[in-house]
């Protein structure tokens, strides 16, 4: 199916339809493996917490967001390519599916992605060159490059970048060994499953939610934009996420919870998020859904406290600090939060006012 079909009702576009299921328990999967979980979230919240950490622990996290988002990402892309692809791939070449990975890119708002060059003689020498445009994230797509070479095939790949202009980037990825260290130690996130009943209402075209009507798919840019707000949207996988921020807590310590909620809860108090979005339950569950972020189960205000309940939740630690950044805008005072992952994996958040 060409990535480049948009359904003529709601607008969205019918290949990632098509490749993902919005259940009722609150997430997104894929639909070739149910078991790798998928979020369709704003991406200047995934970029803010990753600036937030550097600017409070003072240095970089790139090394440990490429190697987490190769891992993530060759999962996805080795289910979605069947084995007769990836066999005629070692027998023909790899240009038509670097291609179609390329497109598959631009309808999830990775950006502007085209095949600028390849070599591929089964040497050392072999390398893919990608030229981009309004790139979503350097350090992630860094990983989705490494990723997707690896899936297709079959080697470990590095990869480097260079500035072309404003915006503008070239990535190439080239053969490698990876640090076995990051390797061993960057595993994916699993996640807990309760069955659920949300209900999002449907296109009666496409079958995905309707809501995505209100999100704009630009292929000329790669963007998925919210039609009023003008927010771009990503679609990519959690565990990426709290497999990175899991590899910060084992390699600097007992702090990094605490920096990822204050990173969050600073985007939050940004004002980036419109309260309008949880003016309701009902209102918030179906938004949390629509992101796959998970089945809220409570949201309960009482006096000056604020608990939060979240069946199959991911992000966690981010979801903390969403939590405790919607409880001082909304009641103007410093908030003290507390949380837990429960036995069952329901995630509990509970704000009150700073003493």
């Amino acid at each position: 199916m060409s990535s480049r079909r948009f359904c003529p009702e709601c607008g969205a576009s019918r290949r990632v339809v098509r490749e993902h299921r919005w259940l009722s328990d609150g997430t997104i999967v894929q639909a070739k493996n149910p078991d790798h979980r998928m979020i369709f979230i704003e991406n200047d919240n995934i970029n803010g917490i990753f600036r937030n950490i550097e600017e409070i622990i003072s240095m970089s996290i790139e090394r440990i967001i490429v190697e987490a988002k190769r891992r993530a990402t060759f999962d996805f892309v080795d289910h979605i390519l069947p084995r007769v692809v990836k066999a005629v791939v070692q027998r023909v070449g790899m240009r038509p599916v670097v291609r179609n990975i390329t497109a598959l890119g631009k309808v999830m708002g990775y950006g502007n992605i085209e095949l600028a060059n390849l070599r591929r003689v089964r040497d050392e020498g072999d390398y893919v060159t990608i030229h981009t445009r309004g790139l979503y994230s350097i350090p992630l797509f860094c990983g989705d490059l490494a990723g997707s070479f690896n899936a297709i095939d079959r080697r470990e790949v590095a990869v480097s970048y260079r500035e072309l202009g404003p915006d503008e980037l070239e990535l190439t990825g080239f053969i490698s060994v990876h640090p076995m260290e990051l390797m061993d130690r960057l595993k994916p996130v699993p996640y807990t499953h309760k069955e659920g009943d949300i209900r999002l209402e449907r296109c009666g075209k496409c079958g995905g939610p309707r809501a995505l009507a209100d999100y704009r798919w630009d292929w000329e840019k790669g963007m998925i934009l919210h039609r009023e707000s003008g927010r771009r949207m990503v679609i990519l996988g959690p565990s990426t996420i709290d497999t990175i921020i899991d590899e910060l807590q084992k390699e600097l310590g007992e702090s990094i919870p605490e920096v990822v909620i204050e990173a969050q809860r600073r985007f939050v108090r940004e004002g980036f998020y419109a309260l309008e979005e949880a003016r309701t339950f009902e209102d918030l569950r179906k938004a949390l859904a629509l992101r796959g972020l998970g089945n809220l189960q409570e949201m309960d205000w009482s006096a000056d406290r604020l608990r939060f309940r979240l069946e199959n939740p991911c992000l966690f630690l981010p979801m903390v600090g969403l939590v405790l950044g919607i409880f001082e805008l909304r009641s103007g005072k410093e908030g003290s939060v507390e949380w837990e992952v429960r036995p069952d994996g329901d995630l509990v958040v509970e704000v009150s006012p700073k003493p």
